[in-house]
């Protein structure tokens, strides 16, 4: 597999912030990457800078070889898709208006596959812009991204604004494309979403990237959550040991566990403590997320 994105040392301040600090990841041909982070992490910064809308301060991000904010980039951009978090159309315009231009501008769209996009998400091309919600322009974005036949599409929390089942074809819709070949990097904070289609994972808090790995790794990683209810009082004090995170413990315990020997440590206290009931299974992403970023600690970022 080649290499589609390089991103090695990325640094970028706006004035005193600094909202990314010395990130570095790579995406692979044909794969899916959830680029994660709450509010405030740096992934829309990062995008922008892959996009070519923004210079590092320090550091390279490059597509397909290319830094796209450099001079002469404009055929590497043709093979891009794009899909923004925040967007603005001629609310004038019809959709159909729109996506014509928008097929122009890069060069021509195949019909056949601007067809199987508008199964994938009827829009009422008739209809001006301005009429549609914000998931019907959510959607118009995402048709466009994709029209074209792009070897990359990015896409900054493209999900928001949709109602669960649109989410679900969208989601459905990714995975097929990577099928076909198609690299997809997108950002998002809605970690089920990740989990569903993602094949790796980058977790960004306050612009530095605290883990890297595929989906399959960082949960198997993760450990076990695990659910009691005893007969006796057990401090949560007792509880805190190295590898065991207390998520709650009035009434029943929840505990995030992530090795063998905590799990071992904490089932001896449980029978100590007269246990009633117990429940083991794996952390989902969202509780391996959350490990990672009670963990680790610094500034806030931008965006």
């Amino acid at each position: 597999m080649g290499v589609v994105i390089e991103v090695e040392g990325l640094v970028k301040r706006y004035g005193s912030v600094e909202a990314l600090r010395g990130v570095s990841f790579s995406v692979l041909s044909g794969e899916v990457f959830g680029y994660l982070g709450p509010n405030g992490a740096g992934k829309t910064t990062t995008i922008r800078v892959l996009m070519g809308f923004s210079r590092p301060t320090s550091g390279s991000a490059r597509v397909f070889g290319v830094e796209l904010y450099n001079p002469g980039a404009s055929g590497v951009r043709r093979r891009v898709g794009y899909v923004p978090g925040e967007f603005e159309f001629y609310g004038g315009v019809s959709g159909g208006r729109m996506l014509d231009y928008w097929c122009r501008l890069v060069g021509g769209c195949s019909r056949g596959v601007v067809r199987e996009l508008l199964e994938a998400f009827p829009l009422p091309l008739e209809r001006a812009v301005g009429t549609y919600s914000r998931g019907m322009k959510q959607m118009l974005a995402l048709v466009m991204a994709f029209s074209h036949e792009p070897d990359l599409v990015v896409m900054d929390e493209p999900t928001t604004g949709l109602d669960p089942l649109a989410r679900g074809r969208v989601l459905d819709f990714v995975r097929s494309k990577a099928r076909e070949g198609v690299t997809v990097f997108f950002s998002s904070h809605v970690l089920s979403e990740v989990q569903r289609v993602a094949d790796r994972v980058g977790l960004l808090r306050s612009g530095v990237l605290v883990a890297l790995e595929d989906v399959s790794s960082l949960l198997r990683k993760s450990g076990k959550v695990v659910k009691a209810r005893v007969s006796k009082n057990l401090s949560p004090d007792r509880l805190a040991v190295d590898g065991v995170r207390v998520i709650r413990s009035n009434g029943e315990l929840e505990l995030v566990v992530t090795s063998g020997k905590a799990l071992e440590s904490v089932l001896r206290m449980l029978l100590d403590a007269g246990l009633e009931d117990l429940e083991v299974r794996d952390a989902t992403l969202e509780e391996v997320f959350m490990h990672f970023y009670e963990r680790t600690s610094g500034p806030g970022g931008k965006g």
